[in-house]
């Protein structure tokens, strides 16, 4: 089990995404419904069924190490992305979390 995840990127990618799907139900009542195909600007879809209508987007990134600057910076790029590729317009929630710090930068936009 401590081998699966020998590629650190991969491990900071999905364990990102693992408490960004918790702390987006938490703030926003709605789970992550379904994976976004690639290219989108972000992540996951927020809903109550993995159907449309959705109800928000969310985005998500993971740092291994870093400081707060670094969090808030990465919090701007991902905002930034998810406003390029706004065709849905709905809410989108940036979540980036940062493991050094055991952190993370929440963003509603």
């Amino acid at each position: 089990m401590r081998a699966c995840y020998n590629d650190l990127q991969e491990a900071t990618e999905e364990g990102a995404s693992g408490v960004a799907i918790l702390l987006a139900r938490e703030l926003t009542g709605y789970p992550a419904v379904l994976r976004s195909r690639k290219r989108t600007g972000f992540d996951y879809w927020l809903g109550e069924t993995s159907d449309p209508p959705f109800r928000a987007r969310l985005e998500v990134s993971g740092i291994v190490w870093g400081d707060e600057s670094s969090l808030e910076a990465r919090v701007r790029e991902k905002e930034l992305q998810t406003l390029r590729f706004d065709r849905a317009g709905l809410p989108s929630w940036i979540i980036v979390v940062l493991f050094q710090e055991v952190r993370a930068g929440v963003k509603r936009r």
